[in-house]
């Protein structure tokens, strides 16, 4: 065969390779073949694939860069004969967790995990999911796949072009015949979450080392990025154990007695053309602090139980306040003169405290969902800060006319600081810290209300997410103004608090006896009588999971039990439980003892439900 000979034939080779593929993609992964179909549209040649002196290149075509060192077969043999098993997303502990347990005599997640960790010096690692970061030609992705054999593949390249190419030369779909395939090509920040997000949940009894293989040193920013969304999405952000005490406070609030419960699940308008200045602890309120104390009886103050202190040094009573954290510490918000909040409508998430509930007039405390979806009908707001929530719940009542102070979702950028000086978790950010990820320290940059860029933090950032979210639905009927030196919003007016003037005194009078009304009008009656058949559901629901052998099996008969009983409380949260523990059970290497850790946790769990459950 002469060289032109085999050109055609190589030429025809990898037409045929990827033709395939667009097709393997039409059918399976239709918004990459769209992107791809879309990409070609453009006619733009920023790379090719080149053979010369019988060798495959891959060549930046504007500098005639070549990112294969040598021959890509060649590289594939060598990455693979040089794999480093150290080079993994470690998504699990592997030293022993300081005992964080804010609830007495309860069950606690961080123990739990202690229990599997303690034994950690002997662990078997095995590779069950495998990242591609970045392709090139991807001649190595099929030669990794033979070698490791593992069920789960992730691709990740943010280069639309640069994955067309490996088109040629990679064969996705045999890589599928064995494995579970997630793409992220050329996605944004949201999407990238999202895919993300499926990756984590799909075979999650394995995400405890997610090991790794970087195609190009330009790829290299991909390791911190997906090091940033695991440690967002990590189970331990709201593990299952917060779940049992909402669960058991839920109980105890509504069941054992009858308080006030009301009812979020649609839009009411009781707070329609009311002006609400809602208040968080951001820095920005400290620095406005003589603002709201001057405007104080213009506005309706809706405030966050953080605030507390500091608006009692300006003897600033607010009208209504929200509460979501169930933590005792939080009684510490409270050690303020009685004034300030006595009168006050209380806003309270069913995981309230029980000796903080004793601090209120029940005839002002109303509870709602968030933390727990009970009981669909009622309503449930989702959100990770008291801010976002509050401000869902806001919406939710009819606030149309809304003023946002000390909603910093970032960090000074001047000073460092987190909160106003009275919030018992302010603190002082090192602004330059830029080593390991770390979900209280690891500095991001977002856009800011006043300033082009504003640093925050992971969790903020996550509460900017949440708080854009719903404003996305905003109207013209609907006015959010905000007034913080903090993270913007979308669909927000951006205002200095010096520049509003106001003359119009607000009736708080008037204001509470009708609003007081209002939420009597949305009141769930006899909660009792109407838990009571869901509650002997989920005692026949978990007589059937204490009754599967927890050695056997036990994941399998879960998932077909959870099929059965898709909506069960009970289920969502052994489920956490499950995708919480199973990474650490899986890496034990003494399997006769992680069976044994773990039929004694999920014993005590089900016990515990039971009781809940009881209806005693």
């Amino acid at each position: 065969m002469d060289k032109t000979s085999a050109y055609e034939e190589i030429e025809k080779t990898l037409q045929e390779i990827f033709i395939n593929n667009l097709e393997f993609f039409k059918i399976n992964f239709p918004l990459i073949y769209k992107k791809i179909v879309e990409f070609e549209k453009l006619n733009l040649e920023n790379y090719s694939i080149n053979f010369i002196n019988n060798k495959f290149q891959l060549n930046n075509t504007p500098t005639n860069q070549n990112f294969y060192e040598i021959e890509p077969f060649q590289d594939s043999m060598n990455r693979i004969n040089k794999f480093d098993i150290s080079s993994a997303f470690n998504l699990v502990k592997i030293e022993q967790l300081k005992n964080k347990n804010p609830y007495k005599n309860e069950i606690n997640a961080y123990s739990y995990l202690n229990e599997f960790i303690e034994h950690f010096q002997n662990i078997d690692i095995k590779i069950n999911k495998f990242i591609f970061l970045g392709t090139l030609l991807g001649v190595h992705i099929n030669d990794f796949d033979k070698f490791l054999k593992a069920k789960t593949y992730f691709i990740f390249e943010p280069n639309i072009e640069i994955f067309r190419l490996s088109m040629f030369m990679t064969d996705y779909k045999i890589l599928s015949k064995n494995a579970k395939l997630f793409f992220a090509i050329n996605e944004d920040e949201q999407g990238l979450n999202n895919i993300c997000k499926e990756f984590l949940n799909y075979n999650y009894e394995f995400n405890n080392l997610i090991h790794f293989e970087l195609a190009d040193k330009i790829n290299e920013p991909l390791i911190n990025e997906l090091s940033l969304i695991f440690t967002h999405l990590g189970e331990m952000r709201h593990p299952f154990s917060e779940y049992l005490i909402s669960l058991k406070r839920f109980h105890n609030y509504f069941v054992n007695n009858n308080y006030n419960l009301i009812n979020i699940s649609k839009i009411h308008n009781f707070l329609e053309d009311k002006r609400i200045l809602f208040l968080a602890a951001g820095p920005s309120l400290e620095r406005n602090l003589d603002f709201v104390h001057k405007n104080k009886n213009k506005f309706i103050i809706v405030t966050v139980a953080a605030t507390l202190k500091i608006l009692e040094t300006k003897k600033i009573t607010p009208d209504i306040i929200i509460t979501v954290d169930g933590h005792h510490i939080i009684s510490k918000q409270f050690e303020v003169d009685k004034s300030i909040y006595e009168n006050s409508i209380i806003l309270s998430s069913i995981k309230l405290d029980i000796e903080i509930h004793k601090l209120f007039k029940n005839e002002n405390l109303f509870f709602f969902q968030n933390s727990l979806n009970l009981f669909e009908e009622f309503g449930f707001i989702t959100g990770v800060t008291v801010g976002d929530i509050g401000i869902d719940l806001l919406l939710r009542l009819g606030a149309n006319n809304l003023y946002l102070l000390g909603v910093d979702a970032a960090i000074d950028s001047k000073t460092g600081i987190t909160h106003i000086n009275t919030h018992s978790h302010s603190k002082k950010i090192d602004l330059d810290y830029n080593k390991t990820i770390d979900f209280n320290k690891t500095i991001l940059y977002v856009k800011g209300n006043f300033e082009e860029k504003v640093p925050t933090l992971m969790e903020y950032k996550e509460m900017i997410e949440e708080i854009n979210e719903k404003f996305s639905f905003i109207n013209d009927n609907l006015k959010i103004f905000n007034l913080s030196n903090g993270a913007y919003f979308n669909n927000t007016i951006s205002l200095r608090a010096s520049k509003l003037k106001i003359d119009e005194v607000v009736n708080k009078d008037i204001f509470k006896e009708l609003f007081l009304e209002k939420l009597h009008s949305i009141l769930e009656k006899n909660i009792n009588e109407k838990f009571k058949k869901n509650f002997a559901k989920e005692n026949k629901i978990l007589s059937e999971v204490r009754n599967i052998d927890k050695n056997i099996n036990f994941y399998k008969n879960f998932k077909d039990i959870q099929q059965k009983y898709p909506n069960s409380i009970s289920l969502d949260i052994l489920e956490k439980y499950l995708k919480l523990i199973l990474p650490y059970y899986n890496l034990l290497r003494n399997q006769s003892l992680a069976n044994n850790i773990l039929e004694k946790q999920l014993n005590e769990i089900i016990n515990k439900l039971f009781v809940i459950f009881s209806l005693d």
